[in-house]
C-alpha cells in the first residue's frame, strides 16, 4: 500500500472517528420531553437500616426534589419523596424482595420538564410497586430544565439520598438508566432529536470532521516523508532581554485577583475562617511534642483512635505556621495569607521554569519573550485551578494549592540538577519534596518521584563504568527521596498505629455501611474509566443567560455500574477546566519531535508523574478542587511547549501564541466564572458578606446587560 493511500484511508478513518465522538458525546445530552407518568423495572438490592438511595432527582443543588427508597431493614424500605428545602412525606414500608425484577410505575411533577409553576401549586406524585399502589398524594415540586434530571443517580448533593442506587433502574423495555434521560429515546431517537433540535451542531461536527480529516491526511502525508527518525533538530532561538518586569506585573496583577476572590472584594486577610484552623492547632500540637488536635479544630472530618483525634492532613502547612504559632500571632486567622502566599510562590516557580526550558532549548544566556512569558503566568495564574481554590479558604484547598506550590519547585530544581549533576539543586529538590509530600500526598509523589527518577538516571551514568565517585550522590539522593516518601506513611502510623494514610475506618462520619460501599479502601482499579472520564472527558457545565454565565455540575456522565465511588462532586475535565495550559502542553510533541533535548527531562517527568496518576484514577473520590494536583504537571508541560514555539520563526511563533492567547481568556473566564459561582452559591462555610457581595454583584451585571428578570 502506497503512503498516499495510507494516507487518505487514516483522513477517512479520522474524520469518521471525529464526526462519531461528536455525535456519541453530545447525542445523550439532548433530553425528551418527557410525561409526568413513567414505567420502570426495578430491582432493589439487599437494604442497608438507615440508608436512602436515589430513584429520580431533578433540579439543582439548592433547587431541587428527590424521589428516594429508605431501608427500615434488610427485606423492607420506604417511599420518601423530598422538596429541598421542605421536606415530604414518606410512604408505609413495603418489602424490597432483594435481586427480583419488579415493575415500577410512577407519576411525578418534574417527570416533565417544569419551566413555570404557580405558588404553592401541588401535583400528584403516585407510586405502583408490582401493580399495587404504595403512594398517593398531592405535593409540592420546583421547576426545571429539560437537562436537570437523573435516574438512579443524585449528582445535585442535599442529604435526601446518597450519590447512587446500589440496585438496578431500567426502562419497561430493558435499558439500563443511570444518570440522564437519553436511553428513554434509545440511540436512534438520540441521534434523530438532536438531527432536528440541533441542526447547527450537527453541520457544524461534519464541518469539523471533514476538518479533521484534511489535518490527518496533510499530516500523514508530511509524516511519510519526514518519519521521525530522519527528522532534523531545528534551531530555537531565544530573546537577549529578560522579561522580569513582565513577570513580575503579570504576578502581582494575579495576586491581586486571587486575594480578591478569596476575600469576596475585602482584602481582609487576618480573618478565622470556618474550618480554616486546623493547622494552627497542628502546629500548637507538634510545639507540645504530640500530633492529635482538639475535637473542635475537625469536626466531622476527625479520625478517632484510642480516644484522640488526629487530622488525615499532611503538617506541612502547620510547620509553616509553627513561629507565628510560638510567638502567638494572630491563631486560627491566617489562612488567607498562607494561601496568596502559595499562589505567588507557585507562579514564581512557573516563570522559573518557563526560563529555564527557554534556556534549554534555545541555549544559555536565552530569555522568553514578553508575550509568552505573561500568556504562560496568566494561565497558570488566573486560567488554571490554582486561581479556583482561591474561592474558599479552607484546608481541603490549602492542601492542594501548598502540595501544588511546593511540587513545582521540586520539578524546577529536578531539572536544574538534572543538567548540573554536581550542583547543590538536589538539596531544594528533596526539601520541596518532602514538603509537597506532607502537603498533600499525590502532589508529593510526583515530586519525588521525579527527583527519583532524576537521581536514577545519574546513578545509570556512573554504573557504565562503575565510578563510587559518580555514583555517590544520586545514591543519596534516591535514598533521600524514598525515605521522604515512606515518611508520609511512617507519620501515619504514629497518628493511626497503620501504615494507611487516611484509615477511614476511624474516620467518624463513615459508617459500618459506607464503607461497605467501597471495600473500606481508598482505591481501585475499577474506578479508572470512571474517573479518566471525570478528569479527561466531561464537560460538565452548564450556560445561563445570568451572571455568571457558566456554571458547573451540569451533566451526569456516562455510568459505570463497577466503580467503587464514595463521592463525586462536580468537576470539570481538565481540557475544558484549564484549556490554555492543556493546549500549550500538547506543545511539548514539537519539542521532542525538534529539540533532542527536551526527550530525556521530559520522559523522566513522565515517570515521576506516574504514581500520581495512578492515585488520582483509582480514588473513591472525584471533585473539582483535586484538579489542582494536575496544576504542576500542566504548568511544566505547557513551559515546555511554549518554550518551543516562542523560539520558532515568527510565523510559527504568533500563530501559537495567539491561540494560546485566546485559550488563555477563555480560561480566565471560566475559571473566574467558576470560581464566583462555587463561592457564592455552592460551598458551605462561606462568610455571609461575601454571599451578599456575590449577589450584589450578580444584580449589578444582570441589570446591566437586562437579563434580570429572564
Amino acid at each position: 500500500m502506497n503512503d498516499r493511500l495510507t494516507a487518505k484511508i487514516l483522513g477517512w478513518l479520522a474524520g469518521v472517528a471525529a464526526f462519531a465522538w461528536l455525535l456519541a458525546a453530545n447525542a445523550p445530552q439532548v433530553f425528551p420531553d418527557l410525561p409526568s407518568h413513567q414505567s420502570f423495572k426495578i430491582v432493589f438490592p439487599p437494604g442497608v437500616k438507615g440508608l436512602g438511595e436515589p430513584i429520580v432527582t431533578t433540579g439543582r443543588f439548592g433547587d431541587g426534589d428527590f424521589l428516594a427508597v429508605r431501608y427500615v431493614d434488610a427485606e423492607h424500605a420506604v417511599w420518601v419523596y423530598d422538596v429541598w428545602g421542605m421536606g415530604g412525606p414518606v410512604s408505609a414500608p413495603f418489602a424490597i424482595e432483594a435481586g427480583k425484577t419488579r415493575t415500577l410505575d410512577i407519576d411525578l411533577p418534574t417527570l416533565a420538564t417544569v419551566h413555570d409553576f404557580k405558588s404553592h401549586e401541588k401535583r400528584l406524585l403516585r407510586i405502583v410497586l408490582d401493580g399495587q399502589e404504595i403512594f398517593r398524594d398531592e405535593v409540592y415540586f420546583h421547576r426545571r430544565t429539560p437537562a436537570e434530571i437523573y435516574f438512579a443517580a443524585n449528582p445535585i448533593g442535599g442529604t435526601a439520598a446518597e450519590s447512587n442506587f446500589r440496585g438496578t433502574l431500567s426502562t419497561a423495555d430493558g435499558r439500563a438508566l443511570k444518570g440522564q434521560p437519553a436511553p428513554l429515546l434509545g440511540w436512534s431517537g438520540q441521534l434523530a432529536r438532536l438531527a432536528t433540535t440541533r441542526p447547527w451542531f450537527v453541520l457544524g461536527a461534519l464541518l469539523t470532521a471533514f476538518a479533521t480529516g484534511l489535518v490527518t491526511h496533510a499530516a500523514a502525508r508530511w509524516f511519510a516523508a519526514h518519519p521521525p527518525s530522519k527528522v532534523a533538530p531545528r534551531t530555537f532561538r531565544g530573546h537577549t532581554r529578560a522579561p522580569h518586569v513582565w513577570a513580575a506585573g503579570t504576578i502581582l496583577i494575579s495576586a491581586i485577583v486571587f486575594a480578591a476572590l478569596m476575600t469576596g472584594g475585602t482584602f481582609r486577610f487576618i480573618f478565622e475562617e470556618s474550618f480554616g484552623t486546623f493547622y494552627d492547632h497542628q502546629a500548637a500540637s507538634l510545639l507540645h511534642g504530640h500530633l492529635d488536635v482538639p475535637g473542635a479544630a475537625l469536626s466531622g472530618e476527625a479520625f478517632a483512635v484510642n480516644g484522640k483525634i488526629y487530622g488525615y492532613y499532611g503538617i506541612t502547612p502547620a510547620l509553616l505556621r509553627v513561629p507565628l504559632v510560638a510567638a502567638g500571632i494572630a491563631f486560627g486567622q491566617v489562612i488567607r495569607p498562607f494561601l496568596l502566599a502559595y499562589f505567588v510562590a507557585a507562579l514564581v516557580a512557573t516563570y522559573l521554569l518557563l526560563c529555564h526550558t527557554t534556556r534549554k532549548l534555545c541555549g544559555p544566556g536565552s530569555w522568553p519573550s514578553r508575550w509568552a512569558t505573561v500568556t504562560l503566568l496568566l494561565a497558570s495564574g488566573l486560567g488554571s485551578t490554582l486561581l479556583f481554590l482561591g474561592c474558599r479558604a479552607y484546608i481541603y484547598h490549602e492542601a492542594i494549592l501548598c502540595g501544588a506550590m511546593f511540587t513545582l519547585w521540586t520539578i524546577y530544581f529536578s531539572l536544574c540538577y538534572l543538567d548540573a549533576p554536581g550542583s547543590r539543586h538536589w538539596i531544594g529538590a528533596v526539601g520541596c519534596g518532602f514538603l509537597a509530600m506532607h502537603a498533600r500526598p499525590s502532589s508529593g509523589l510526583f515530586a519525588l518521584c521525579t527527583i527519583g527518577a532524576v537521581a536514577l538516571f545519574h546513578l545509570g551514568r556512573g554504573l557504565r563504568p562503575l565510578d563510587w565517585s559518580t555514583i555517590r550522590r544520586p545514591l543519596v539522593v534516591g535514598l533521600l527521596a524514598t525515605l521522604a516518601i515512606l515518611s508520609f506513611n511512617g507519620l501515619s502510623y504514629l497518628k493511626f498505629g497503620t501504615f494507611d494514610g487516611s484509615p477511614l475506618r476511624y474516620a467518624v462520619q463513615y459508617t459500618p455501611e459506607r464503607l461497605a460501599r467501597f471495600d473500606g479502601k481508598n482505591f481501585h482499579l475499577v474506578n479508572v474509566p470512571h474517573n479518566f472520564d471525570v478528569y479527561f472527558v466531561r464537560p460538565d457545565f452548564r450556560w445561563e443567560p445570568k451572571f455568571p454565565y457558566f456554571f458547573l455540575g451540569a451533566r451526569q456522565g456516562a455510568a459505570y455500574p463497577g466503580a467503587k465511588i464514595d463521592l463525586a462532586e462536580p468537576a470539570l475535565a481538565l481540557p475544558w477546566a484549564m484549556p490554555a495550559l492543556f493546549f500549550a502542553a500538547m506543545g511539548c510533541g514539537w519539542a521532542l519531535l525538534y529539540a533532542p533535548a527536551s526527550r530525556r527531562p521530559l520522559a523522566l517527568l513522565g515517570l515521576g508523574v506516574a504514581p500520581m496518576f495512578a492515585a488520582l484514577l483509582t480514588a473513591i473520590v472525584t471533585s473539582h478542587r483535586y484538579t489542582g494536583d494536575f496544576c504542576p504537571l500542566l504548568i511544566v508541560g505547557a513551559a515546555w511547549g511554549v518554550a518551543a514555539f516562542d523560539g520558532e520563526g515568527p510565523g510559527w511563533r504568533r500563530g501559537f501564541l495567539a491561540l494560546m492567547s485566546a485559550f488563555a481568556a477563555l480560561a480566565i473566564f471560566f475559571t473566574l466564572a467558576n470560581g464566583l459561582f462555587f463561592q457564592g452559591e455552592y460551598i458551605w462555610g462561606v462568610p455571609d458578606e461575601m454571599k451578599q457581595n456575590y449577589q450584589h454583584l450578580r444584580d449589578r451585571v444582570d441589570r446591566l446587560f437586562g437579563t434580570a428578570h429572564r
